[in-house]
Protein backbone atom coordinates (compact mmCIF):
# COMPACT_ATOMS: atom_id res chain seq x y z
CA UNK A 1 0.00 0.00 0.00
CA UNK A 2 1.51 2.96 -0.63
CA UNK A 3 2.03 6.19 1.50
CA UNK A 4 0.19 9.41 0.55
CA UNK A 5 2.46 12.20 -0.46
CA UNK A 6 2.08 14.62 2.60
CA UNK A 7 -0.44 17.61 1.85
CA UNK A 8 0.87 21.50 1.16
CA UNK A 9 -0.97 23.97 2.58
CA UNK A 10 -0.86 27.46 1.30
CA UNK A 11 1.64 29.02 3.43
CA UNK A 12 3.57 25.89 2.87
CA UNK A 13 3.70 26.16 -0.84
CA UNK A 14 4.35 30.35 -0.17
CA UNK A 15 7.26 29.66 1.62
CA UNK A 16 8.92 26.77 -0.83
CA UNK A 17 7.64 29.30 -3.79
CA UNK A 18 9.92 32.09 -1.73
CA UNK A 19 12.53 30.06 -1.19
CA UNK A 20 13.13 28.74 -4.83
CA UNK A 21 12.83 32.42 -6.26
CA UNK A 22 15.64 33.33 -4.45
CA UNK A 23 17.90 30.37 -5.04
CA UNK A 24 16.83 31.24 -8.66
CA UNK A 25 18.01 34.87 -8.13
CA UNK A 26 21.08 34.23 -6.50
CA UNK A 27 22.11 32.00 -9.60
CA UNK A 28 20.58 34.73 -11.68
CA UNK A 29 23.30 37.20 -9.89
CA UNK A 30 26.04 34.67 -10.48
CA UNK A 31 25.59 34.25 -14.44
CA UNK A 32 25.09 38.12 -14.64
CA UNK A 33 28.51 38.44 -12.78
CA UNK A 34 29.79 36.01 -15.15
CA UNK A 35 28.93 37.75 -18.52
CA UNK A 36 29.25 41.30 -17.52
CA UNK A 37 32.63 41.87 -18.41
CA UNK A 38 34.58 45.26 -18.15
CA UNK A 39 33.36 48.55 -16.89
CA UNK A 40 31.19 50.54 -18.73
CA UNK A 41 31.38 54.29 -18.64
CA UNK A 42 28.87 55.25 -16.10
CA UNK A 43 30.30 52.88 -13.44
CA UNK A 44 34.13 53.83 -14.68
CA UNK A 45 32.96 57.84 -13.68
CA UNK A 46 31.44 56.87 -10.18
CA UNK A 47 34.56 54.73 -9.39
CA UNK A 48 37.49 57.44 -10.06
CA UNK A 49 35.07 59.77 -8.22
CA UNK A 50 35.57 57.30 -5.13
CA UNK A 51 39.16 57.34 -6.16
CA UNK A 52 39.82 61.19 -5.64
CA UNK A 53 42.41 61.64 -3.20
CA UNK A 54 40.57 64.40 -0.38
CA UNK A 55 36.86 63.32 0.31
CA UNK A 56 36.27 67.82 -0.58
CA UNK A 57 37.18 66.51 -3.60
CA UNK A 58 34.83 63.44 -3.88
CA UNK A 59 31.90 65.67 -2.88
CA UNK A 60 32.86 68.12 -5.57
CA UNK A 61 33.09 64.93 -8.08
CA UNK A 62 29.64 63.58 -7.05
CA UNK A 63 28.44 66.94 -8.35
CA UNK A 64 28.86 65.06 -11.69
CA UNK A 65 27.27 61.64 -11.18
CA UNK A 66 24.18 60.94 -9.41
CA UNK A 67 24.13 59.90 -6.13
CA UNK A 68 25.68 61.26 -2.47
CA UNK A 69 28.45 59.94 -0.76
CA UNK A 70 27.96 56.38 1.06
CA UNK A 71 28.18 54.42 -2.64
CA UNK A 72 31.55 55.76 -3.01
CA UNK A 73 32.46 55.49 0.34
CA UNK A 74 31.63 51.86 0.38
CA UNK A 75 33.93 51.57 -3.35
CA UNK A 76 36.83 53.40 -1.73
CA UNK A 77 36.45 50.50 1.63
CA UNK A 78 36.59 47.97 -1.18
CA UNK A 79 39.80 49.58 -2.92
CA UNK A 80 41.36 50.36 0.49
CA UNK A 81 41.09 46.63 1.60
CA UNK A 82 42.88 45.38 -2.38
CA UNK A 83 39.52 43.97 -3.72
CA UNK A 84 39.38 46.74 -6.40
CA UNK A 85 42.29 46.30 -8.34
CA UNK A 86 40.72 44.41 -11.40
CA UNK A 87 37.73 44.83 -13.21
CA UNK A 88 36.14 41.26 -11.17
CA UNK A 89 37.42 42.45 -7.80
CA UNK A 90 34.66 45.19 -8.70
CA UNK A 91 32.41 42.77 -10.61
CA UNK A 92 32.45 41.08 -7.17
CA UNK A 93 31.66 44.10 -5.13
CA UNK A 94 28.63 44.60 -7.62
CA UNK A 95 27.47 40.81 -6.65
CA UNK A 96 27.53 42.00 -2.94
CA UNK A 97 25.39 44.95 -3.73
CA UNK A 98 23.08 43.08 -5.61
CA UNK A 99 22.47 40.14 -2.86
CA UNK A 100 21.93 42.63 -0.17
CA UNK A 101 19.11 44.29 -2.10
CA UNK A 102 18.21 40.42 -2.33
CA UNK A 103 18.33 40.37 1.17
CA UNK A 104 16.44 43.33 1.99
CA UNK A 105 13.15 42.23 0.64
CA UNK A 106 13.24 39.53 3.39
CA UNK A 107 14.23 41.67 5.89
CA UNK A 108 11.43 44.31 4.93
CA UNK A 109 8.85 41.68 4.91
CA UNK A 110 9.55 39.49 7.90
CA UNK A 111 10.03 42.75 10.16
CA UNK A 112 6.28 43.60 8.65
CA UNK A 113 4.07 40.84 9.95
CA UNK A 114 6.29 38.66 9.40
CA UNK A 115 5.65 37.83 5.79
CA UNK A 116 7.51 36.68 2.67
CA UNK A 117 8.59 39.20 -0.25
CA UNK A 118 6.55 37.09 -3.03
CA UNK A 119 5.84 40.09 -5.19
CA UNK A 120 9.23 41.83 -4.34
CA UNK A 121 10.99 38.23 -5.59
CA UNK A 122 8.56 37.84 -8.42
CA UNK A 123 8.67 41.98 -9.97
CA UNK A 124 12.80 42.90 -8.83
CA UNK A 125 14.26 39.71 -7.76
CA UNK A 126 14.22 37.97 -10.95
CA UNK A 127 14.20 41.15 -13.18
CA UNK A 128 17.11 40.87 -15.46
CA UNK A 129 17.36 45.31 -15.12
CA UNK A 130 16.99 45.25 -11.71
CA UNK A 131 20.12 42.34 -11.56
CA UNK A 132 22.28 43.78 -14.64
CA UNK A 133 21.98 47.47 -13.49
CA UNK A 134 21.63 46.65 -9.33
CA UNK A 135 25.19 44.63 -9.81
CA UNK A 136 27.11 47.57 -11.54
CA UNK A 137 29.08 50.20 -10.04
CA UNK A 138 26.25 52.25 -9.62
CA UNK A 139 24.70 53.11 -6.28
CA UNK A 140 20.47 52.07 -7.74
CA UNK A 141 20.64 49.09 -5.69
CA UNK A 142 22.71 49.77 -2.65
CA UNK A 143 20.52 52.63 -1.88
CA UNK A 144 17.62 50.95 -2.40
CA UNK A 145 18.44 47.91 -0.34
CA UNK A 146 18.42 50.64 2.64
CA UNK A 147 15.22 52.42 1.49
CA UNK A 148 13.88 48.65 2.00
CA UNK A 149 15.21 48.18 5.22
CA UNK A 150 14.19 51.95 6.45
CA UNK A 151 10.72 50.78 5.75
CA UNK A 152 10.54 47.78 7.60
CA UNK A 153 12.79 49.54 11.19
CA UNK A 154 10.06 52.30 10.47
CA UNK A 155 6.93 49.96 11.17
CA UNK A 156 9.08 47.94 13.99
CA UNK A 157 9.13 51.35 15.33
CA UNK A 158 5.07 51.97 14.71
CA UNK A 159 4.11 48.77 16.08
CA UNK A 160 6.19 49.25 19.44
CA UNK A 161 8.36 52.34 19.77
CA UNK A 162 11.15 52.26 21.59
CA UNK A 163 14.84 54.32 21.69
CA UNK A 164 16.67 51.48 20.15
CA UNK A 165 14.13 51.24 17.19
CA UNK A 166 13.77 54.45 16.62
CA UNK A 167 17.89 54.74 16.65
CA UNK A 168 17.99 51.80 14.00
CA UNK A 169 15.18 53.51 11.44
CA UNK A 170 17.15 56.41 12.20
CA UNK A 171 20.07 55.59 11.13
CA UNK A 172 18.60 53.25 8.35
CA UNK A 173 17.22 57.10 7.11
CA UNK A 174 19.86 58.69 7.33
CA UNK A 175 22.25 56.00 5.41
CA UNK A 176 19.41 55.52 2.84
CA UNK A 177 19.09 59.40 1.96
CA UNK A 178 22.67 59.48 1.79
CA UNK A 179 22.85 56.80 -1.04
CA UNK A 180 20.37 57.72 -3.26
CA UNK A 181 18.50 61.51 -3.70
CA UNK A 182 15.17 59.93 -4.73
CA UNK A 183 15.27 57.83 -1.81
CA UNK A 184 14.33 61.30 0.54
CA UNK A 185 10.79 61.34 -1.43
CA UNK A 186 10.13 57.49 -0.64
CA UNK A 187 10.99 58.51 2.86
CA UNK A 188 8.64 60.86 3.15
CA UNK A 189 6.24 58.95 1.94
CA UNK A 190 7.08 56.42 4.50
CA UNK A 191 6.87 59.10 7.34
CA UNK A 192 3.76 60.24 6.13
CA UNK A 193 2.09 57.01 6.33
CA UNK A 194 3.65 56.14 9.53
CA UNK A 195 1.92 59.65 10.30
CA UNK A 196 -1.63 58.21 9.48
CA UNK A 197 -1.20 55.01 11.21
CA UNK A 198 -0.25 56.63 14.71
CA UNK A 199 -3.18 59.43 14.06
CA UNK A 200 -5.29 56.22 13.76
CA UNK A 201 -4.14 54.71 16.94
CA UNK A 202 -4.54 58.28 18.55
CA UNK A 203 -0.48 57.48 19.82
CA UNK A 204 1.00 60.99 19.27
CA UNK A 205 4.38 60.50 20.94
CA UNK A 206 4.79 57.89 18.10
CA UNK A 207 4.29 60.62 15.86
CA UNK A 208 6.76 62.76 17.04
CA UNK A 209 9.50 60.10 16.77
CA UNK A 210 8.47 59.22 12.81
CA UNK A 211 8.61 62.93 12.46
CA UNK A 212 12.21 63.30 14.06
CA UNK A 213 13.33 60.74 12.16
CA UNK A 214 11.96 61.93 9.03
CA UNK A 215 13.64 65.44 9.83
CA UNK A 216 16.96 64.17 11.03
CA UNK A 217 17.34 62.46 7.55
CA UNK A 218 16.11 65.68 5.91
CA UNK A 219 19.16 67.60 7.83
CA UNK A 220 21.49 65.14 6.37
CA UNK A 221 20.74 66.43 2.85
CA UNK A 222 21.73 70.11 3.26
CA UNK A 223 25.37 70.02 2.58
CA UNK A 224 24.03 69.11 -0.87
CA UNK A 225 22.14 71.51 -1.65
CA UNK A 226 24.64 74.73 -2.37
CA UNK A 227 26.48 72.02 -4.79
CA UNK A 228 24.17 71.07 -6.39
CA UNK A 229 22.42 74.47 -6.96
CA UNK A 230 26.43 75.16 -8.51
CA UNK A 231 26.00 72.06 -10.55
CA UNK A 232 22.85 73.19 -12.28
CA UNK A 233 24.23 74.99 -15.39
CA UNK A 234 26.51 72.52 -16.33
CA UNK A 235 23.56 69.69 -16.17
CA UNK A 236 21.42 72.22 -18.53
CA UNK A 237 24.08 69.98 -21.30
CA UNK A 238 21.61 66.91 -20.52
CA UNK A 239 18.40 68.18 -19.07
CA UNK A 240 16.13 67.37 -22.31
CA UNK A 241 13.32 67.02 -20.35
CA UNK A 242 10.90 64.56 -19.16
CA UNK A 243 7.08 63.60 -19.81
CA UNK A 244 4.50 61.14 -19.02
CA UNK A 245 5.35 59.52 -22.11
CA UNK A 246 8.82 58.99 -21.75
CA UNK A 247 8.32 57.70 -17.99
CA UNK A 248 5.93 55.16 -19.21
CA UNK A 249 7.89 53.99 -22.24
CA UNK A 250 11.05 53.64 -19.20
CA UNK A 251 8.69 51.91 -16.88
CA UNK A 252 7.46 49.33 -19.41
CA UNK A 253 10.88 48.41 -20.84
CA UNK A 254 11.73 47.91 -16.90
CA UNK A 255 8.75 45.45 -15.87
CA UNK A 256 8.69 44.13 -19.56
CA UNK A 257 6.22 41.24 -19.24
CA UNK A 258 5.34 41.74 -15.50
CA UNK A 259 4.01 45.46 -16.53
CA UNK A 260 0.36 44.44 -16.24
CA UNK A 261 1.41 42.27 -13.09
CA UNK A 262 2.92 45.68 -11.46
CA UNK A 263 0.37 47.95 -12.85
CA UNK A 264 -2.46 46.04 -11.01
CA UNK A 265 -0.33 45.56 -7.35
CA UNK A 266 -0.13 49.15 -7.39
CA UNK A 267 -4.00 50.16 -8.17
CA UNK A 268 -5.05 47.33 -5.47
CA UNK A 269 -2.79 47.49 -2.77
CA UNK A 270 -3.60 51.58 -2.45
CA UNK A 271 -7.86 50.29 -3.18
CA UNK A 272 -7.61 47.65 -0.45
CA UNK A 273 -4.77 49.14 1.59
CA UNK A 274 -7.01 51.93 2.60
CA UNK A 275 -10.58 50.51 1.82
CA UNK A 276 -9.59 47.11 4.48
CA UNK A 277 -10.24 49.57 7.37
CA UNK A 278 -13.08 51.53 5.92
CA UNK A 279 -14.97 48.99 4.02
CA UNK A 280 -16.37 46.25 6.53
CA UNK A 281 -16.72 43.18 3.65
CA UNK A 282 -12.91 43.80 2.69
CA UNK A 283 -12.28 43.13 6.27
CA UNK A 284 -13.58 39.09 5.98
CA UNK A 285 -10.36 36.77 5.48
CA UNK A 286 -8.31 39.23 6.26
CA UNK A 287 -5.27 38.67 8.62
CA UNK A 288 -3.57 40.53 11.44
CA UNK A 289 -4.54 44.63 11.94
CA UNK A 290 -5.69 46.71 8.99
CA UNK A 291 -2.82 49.36 10.26
CA UNK A 292 -0.01 47.46 8.10
CA UNK A 293 -2.01 47.13 5.21
CA UNK A 294 -2.96 51.05 5.23
CA UNK A 295 0.64 52.42 6.40
CA UNK A 296 1.93 49.74 2.98
CA UNK A 297 -0.63 50.97 0.60
CA UNK A 298 -0.44 54.96 1.92
CA UNK A 299 3.66 54.77 1.29
CA UNK A 300 2.69 53.40 -2.42
CA UNK A 301 0.78 55.82 -3.58
CA UNK A 302 2.62 59.00 -2.24
CA UNK A 303 6.10 57.03 -2.58
CA UNK A 304 5.38 56.76 -6.58
CA UNK A 305 3.66 60.36 -6.89
CA UNK A 306 6.85 61.86 -5.10
CA UNK A 307 9.19 59.77 -7.35
CA UNK A 308 7.20 61.69 -10.58
CA UNK A 309 8.34 64.78 -8.88
CA UNK A 310 11.99 63.98 -8.44
CA UNK A 311 12.05 63.01 -11.97
CA UNK A 312 10.38 65.63 -13.40
CA UNK A 313 12.84 68.25 -10.81
CA UNK A 314 15.60 66.70 -12.36
CA UNK A 315 15.00 67.40 -15.98
CA UNK A 316 16.65 64.61 -17.19
CA UNK A 317 15.05 61.97 -19.94
CA UNK A 318 15.78 59.02 -17.71
CA UNK A 319 16.81 55.82 -18.32
CA UNK A 320 15.23 52.32 -17.93
CA UNK A 321 17.44 51.97 -14.63
CA UNK A 322 16.00 55.13 -13.06
CA UNK A 323 13.41 53.28 -12.17
CA UNK A 324 14.60 50.33 -10.52
CA UNK A 325 13.76 52.30 -6.72
CA UNK A 326 10.81 52.87 -7.84
CA UNK A 327 9.82 49.12 -8.75
CA UNK A 328 11.31 47.61 -5.70
CA UNK A 329 9.64 50.23 -3.64
CA UNK A 330 5.76 49.43 -4.56
CA UNK A 331 6.78 45.79 -4.65
CA UNK A 332 7.88 46.21 -0.84
CA UNK A 333 4.66 48.26 0.04
CA UNK A 334 2.60 45.85 -1.76
CA UNK A 335 3.76 42.84 0.25
CA UNK A 336 2.90 44.56 2.91
CA UNK A 337 -0.62 44.53 1.85
CA UNK A 338 -1.97 41.84 -0.09
CA UNK A 339 -1.49 38.85 2.16
CA UNK A 340 -3.06 40.58 4.72
CA UNK A 341 -6.72 41.98 2.23
CA UNK A 342 -8.16 38.78 1.70
CA UNK A 343 -7.81 35.01 1.10
CA UNK A 344 -8.23 35.39 -2.46
CA UNK A 345 -5.21 38.17 -3.18
CA UNK A 346 -2.81 35.67 -1.15
CA UNK A 347 -3.45 32.88 -3.39
CA UNK A 348 -3.02 35.67 -6.74
CA UNK A 349 0.04 36.60 -5.13
CA UNK A 350 1.17 33.18 -4.95
CA UNK A 351 -0.17 32.20 -8.17
CA UNK A 352 2.07 35.61 -9.43
CA UNK A 353 5.13 33.98 -7.40
CA UNK A 354 4.82 30.66 -8.89
CA UNK A 355 4.45 31.95 -12.82
CA UNK A 356 7.69 34.34 -12.22
CA UNK A 357 9.84 31.33 -10.90
CA UNK A 358 8.84 29.75 -13.91
CA UNK A 359 9.57 32.52 -16.25
CA UNK A 360 12.74 33.18 -14.49
CA UNK A 361 14.49 30.68 -16.72
CA UNK A 362 14.14 32.99 -20.16
CA UNK A 363 15.97 35.61 -17.58
CA UNK A 364 19.24 33.76 -18.44
CA UNK A 365 19.24 35.52 -22.32
CA UNK A 366 18.73 39.04 -21.25
CA UNK A 367 21.53 38.69 -19.07
CA UNK A 368 23.78 37.11 -21.71
CA UNK A 369 25.88 40.25 -22.33
CA UNK A 370 28.88 42.75 -21.51
CA UNK A 371 28.71 46.02 -19.93
CA UNK A 372 31.17 47.34 -23.14
CA UNK A 373 33.81 46.42 -25.03
CA UNK A 374 35.68 49.36 -25.03
CA UNK A 375 38.46 47.50 -22.48
CA UNK A 376 38.97 45.08 -25.62
CA UNK A 377 39.21 48.00 -27.69
CA UNK A 378 41.59 49.81 -26.01
CA UNK A 379 43.81 46.24 -25.77
CA UNK A 380 43.63 46.30 -28.90
CA UNK A 381 44.73 49.84 -29.80
CA UNK A 382 47.18 50.06 -27.56
CA UNK A 383 48.65 46.56 -28.68
CA UNK A 384 48.84 47.74 -32.61
CA UNK A 385 48.91 52.00 -32.88
CA UNK A 386 52.48 53.26 -32.95
CA UNK A 387 53.58 56.25 -31.07
CA UNK A 388 53.02 58.84 -34.14
CA UNK A 389 49.59 57.16 -34.65
CA UNK A 390 46.54 59.47 -33.08
CA UNK A 391 43.56 57.90 -31.66
CA UNK A 392 39.94 59.49 -32.08
CA UNK A 393 37.37 58.84 -29.52
CA UNK A 394 33.90 59.48 -30.24
CA UNK A 395 31.32 60.45 -29.28
CA UNK A 396 33.50 62.17 -25.98
CA UNK A 397 31.66 60.77 -23.41
CA UNK A 398 33.25 57.10 -24.52
CA UNK A 399 36.65 58.71 -23.85
CA UNK A 400 35.56 58.01 -19.58
CA UNK A 401 35.92 54.41 -20.55
CA UNK A 402 38.63 54.86 -23.17
CA UNK A 403 40.84 56.64 -20.24
CA UNK A 404 39.96 54.29 -17.96
CA UNK A 405 41.22 51.17 -19.89
CA UNK A 406 43.79 52.71 -22.68
CA UNK A 407 47.49 52.18 -21.92
CA UNK A 408 49.21 52.77 -25.02
CA UNK A 409 52.08 54.96 -26.15
CA UNK A 410 49.89 56.62 -29.05
CA UNK A 411 48.55 59.91 -27.65
CA UNK A 412 44.14 60.03 -28.10
CA UNK A 413 41.86 62.73 -27.88
CA UNK A 414 37.79 63.51 -28.20
CA UNK A 415 35.40 65.48 -30.28
CA UNK A 416 35.72 67.97 -29.13
CA UNK A 417 38.91 67.60 -26.71
CA UNK A 418 38.08 68.35 -23.28
CA UNK A 419 40.93 68.31 -20.13
CA UNK A 420 39.36 65.83 -17.95
CA UNK A 421 38.08 61.78 -19.08
CA UNK A 422 37.69 61.23 -15.12
CA UNK A 423 34.03 61.29 -15.03
CA UNK A 424 30.94 63.34 -17.00
CA UNK A 425 32.62 66.94 -17.07
CA UNK A 426 29.63 68.34 -18.73
CA UNK A 427 30.87 72.13 -17.39
CA UNK A 428 33.85 71.68 -20.20
CA UNK A 429 31.22 69.97 -22.78
CA UNK A 430 28.95 73.38 -22.25
CA UNK A 431 32.32 75.48 -22.58
CA UNK A 432 33.07 73.53 -26.14
CA UNK A 433 29.46 73.51 -27.58
CA UNK A 434 30.10 77.68 -27.25
CA UNK A 435 33.21 77.50 -29.09
CA UNK A 436 33.12 78.23 -32.97
CA UNK A 437 34.66 75.24 -34.95
CA UNK A 438 35.76 73.39 -31.49
CA UNK A 439 36.74 70.53 -33.27
CA UNK A 440 38.99 72.47 -36.04
CA UNK A 441 42.37 71.68 -33.84
CA UNK A 442 41.24 68.06 -34.11
CA UNK A 443 40.71 67.88 -37.71
CA UNK A 444 43.52 69.78 -37.94
CA UNK A 445 46.23 67.05 -36.41
CA UNK A 446 44.01 64.58 -38.11
CA UNK A 447 45.56 65.96 -41.35
CA UNK A 448 48.81 66.30 -40.30
CA UNK A 449 49.11 62.42 -39.26
CA UNK A 450 48.08 60.85 -42.24
CA UNK A 451 50.12 62.96 -44.15
CA UNK A 452 53.53 62.18 -42.21
CA UNK A 453 52.29 58.59 -43.47
CA UNK A 454 50.73 57.49 -39.73
CA UNK A 455 47.70 56.25 -38.81
CA UNK A 456 44.64 57.59 -37.48
CA UNK A 457 42.30 55.32 -34.76
CA UNK A 458 39.15 56.08 -34.08
CA UNK A 459 37.09 54.11 -31.67
CA UNK A 460 33.36 54.15 -31.13
CA UNK A 461 31.28 55.53 -34.04
CA UNK A 462 32.47 56.72 -37.31
CA UNK A 463 29.04 58.23 -39.02
CA UNK A 464 28.62 57.16 -42.59
CA UNK A 465 29.18 60.08 -44.45
CA UNK A 466 26.48 62.36 -46.42
CA UNK A 467 25.82 61.79 -49.98
CA UNK A 468 26.50 65.01 -51.04
CA UNK A 469 29.81 66.74 -51.62
CA UNK A 470 29.45 69.58 -49.45
CA UNK A 471 31.41 70.01 -46.59
CA UNK A 472 29.27 69.16 -42.82
CA UNK A 473 29.17 72.28 -40.62
CA UNK A 474 28.51 73.19 -37.60
CA UNK A 475 25.28 74.39 -35.62
CA UNK A 476 25.07 77.90 -34.59
CA UNK A 477 27.44 77.99 -30.81
CA UNK A 478 24.99 76.89 -28.33
CA UNK A 479 22.32 77.83 -26.52
CA UNK A 480 21.36 79.02 -30.39
CA UNK A 481 21.45 75.59 -31.85
CA UNK A 482 18.52 72.78 -32.82
CA UNK A 483 17.97 72.09 -29.37
CA UNK A 484 19.30 74.35 -26.87
CA UNK A 485 22.06 73.28 -24.98
CA UNK A 486 21.75 69.29 -25.45
CA UNK A 487 24.98 68.21 -26.96
CA UNK A 488 23.80 65.21 -28.97
CA UNK A 489 23.37 67.32 -32.33
CA UNK A 490 26.78 68.97 -31.95
CA UNK A 491 28.02 65.54 -30.81
CA UNK A 492 25.94 64.34 -34.47
CA UNK A 493 27.89 67.04 -36.57
CA UNK A 494 31.32 66.99 -35.34
CA UNK A 495 31.66 62.82 -35.67
CA UNK A 496 30.16 64.00 -39.56
CA UNK A 497 32.98 66.49 -40.21
CA UNK A 498 35.45 63.67 -38.77
CA UNK A 499 33.93 61.01 -41.31
CA UNK A 500 33.88 63.59 -44.13
CA UNK A 501 37.81 64.33 -43.80
CA UNK A 502 38.58 60.71 -43.95
CA UNK A 503 36.03 60.11 -46.97
CA UNK A 504 37.67 62.50 -49.11
CA UNK A 505 41.09 62.40 -48.17
CA UNK A 506 42.39 59.43 -46.57
CA UNK A 507 43.87 56.37 -48.93
CA UNK A 508 42.48 53.54 -46.91
CA UNK A 509 39.53 53.27 -44.30
CA UNK A 510 38.99 49.80 -42.77
CA UNK A 511 36.77 48.61 -40.11
CA UNK A 512 39.24 46.55 -37.60
CA UNK A 513 35.74 45.71 -34.81
CA UNK A 514 32.22 46.19 -34.95
CA UNK A 515 31.39 43.93 -32.34
CA UNK A 516 28.46 42.77 -34.12
CA UNK A 517 30.06 38.96 -34.39
CA UNK A 518 30.51 38.32 -30.43
CA UNK A 519 29.33 35.57 -29.20
CA UNK A 520 28.08 37.69 -26.15
CA UNK A 521 26.37 40.57 -27.32
CA UNK A 522 27.43 44.30 -25.79
CA UNK A 523 25.68 46.77 -24.21
CA UNK A 524 23.88 48.64 -26.77
CA UNK A 525 24.77 51.86 -24.62
CA UNK A 526 28.42 51.26 -25.30
CA UNK A 527 28.71 49.22 -28.13
CA UNK A 528 32.23 50.63 -29.94
CA UNK A 529 33.45 50.07 -33.40
CA UNK A 530 37.46 50.53 -34.58
CA UNK A 531 38.11 51.47 -37.68
CA UNK A 532 41.90 52.54 -39.04
CA UNK A 533 42.27 54.97 -41.75
CA UNK A 534 45.77 55.51 -43.53
CA UNK A 535 47.26 57.50 -46.71
CA UNK A 536 46.83 60.87 -47.49
CA UNK A 537 45.43 62.18 -51.23
CA UNK A 538 43.80 65.32 -52.22
CA UNK A 539 39.84 64.91 -53.15
CA UNK A 540 40.53 61.42 -54.22
CA UNK A 541 38.11 58.60 -53.72
CA UNK A 542 39.48 55.74 -51.31
CA UNK A 543 41.37 53.05 -52.61
CA UNK A 544 40.20 51.20 -50.07
CA UNK A 545 37.11 50.95 -48.28
CA UNK A 546 35.65 47.98 -45.87
CA UNK A 547 33.00 49.90 -43.44
CA UNK A 548 29.27 49.47 -43.25
CA UNK A 549 26.84 52.03 -44.48
CA UNK A 550 28.38 52.71 -48.05
CA UNK A 551 31.47 53.99 -46.66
Amino acid sequence: MKTPLPKINQQQACWLTALAMTAAAVLLHLYSLSMAGGLWRDEVGLVNIAGLPAWREIVWGLMHDHCPVVFPAVIRAWTALGWAHTDMGLRVLGLCVGLFLLSSFWFASRMMGRGLPLLALSLAALNPVVIRYGDSMRAYAFGTALMMLTIGLLWRFIEKPCWRRGLLAGLAAVASVQALYQNAFFLLAVCVAGVVVSLRQRQFPKLAGILGIGFVAALSLVPYLQPIHDAQPWWLVSKTGINQAIALSRLCQLADNFFGVWTVVVVLAVVFGVGRVFIKALQEGAVGQPDLPLFGSIALALGMAGFGVFIKLTGLPTQVWYYVPVLCFTAVCGDAVFPRVHSLTRRGVLAVALFALVYSSTTYSALRWRQTNGDRLAAQVAGNAAPEDLIIVHPWYYGVTFNFYYHGAAKWTTLPPIADYRFFRYDLIKEQLQTPDAIGPVLERVEATLRAGHRVWVVGELPPPSTGARVPVDPPVAPNGPSGWLDEPYSIAWGKKLGYLLQQHATSLTLLDDASNDSIPVNPSEKMTLTVASGWRTNSPLSRVKLPGGI
